[in-house]
């Protein structure tokens, strides 16, 4: 999982080469395989989309343009089963790692829309 994962979590091949990067990596080496075996297990069978309709708040859904393992199309999905949610799509792949001032400015921008929550 370590040697693929770079590929699919940076567009950036340079950024597993970083110190955020190998420290990501190095997590993910650290990880028990049985418990990310189940975790992945309990993803690829978990749907809910069918209740997206009964979501009231302000939503921002965050997507990657560049994301392999959860496509924009995904995010787009999920933006369009939610009333009033907005879509943000972002240049990044699955991780925000690389482009953390873009996803910074979507959830500022949405935190102070004057619909949105008020923090």
């Amino acid at each position: 999982m370590v040697k693929t994962s770079p590929g699919r979590w940076f567009g950036d091949p340079g950024t597993a080469e970083t110190p955020l990067g190998r420290a990501l990596l190095r997590d993910l080496a650290a990880t028990d395989p049985v418990g990310y075996a189940a975790c992945c297990d309990a993803l690829a069978a978990y749907d809910l989309r069918p209740g997206l309709a009964r979501i009231t708040a302000p939503t921002l859904v965050v997507g990657g343009s560049l994301d392999l393992a959860t496509p924009l199309d995904h995010a787009r999905e999920l933006a369009d089963g939610i009333a009033d949610a907005t879509l943000e799509a972002c240049a990044i792949r699955h991780l925000a790692v690389e482009q953390p001032e873009a996803v910074g400015a979507a959830l500022s921008a949405h935190l102070r829309t004057p619909n949105g929550p008020q923090y």
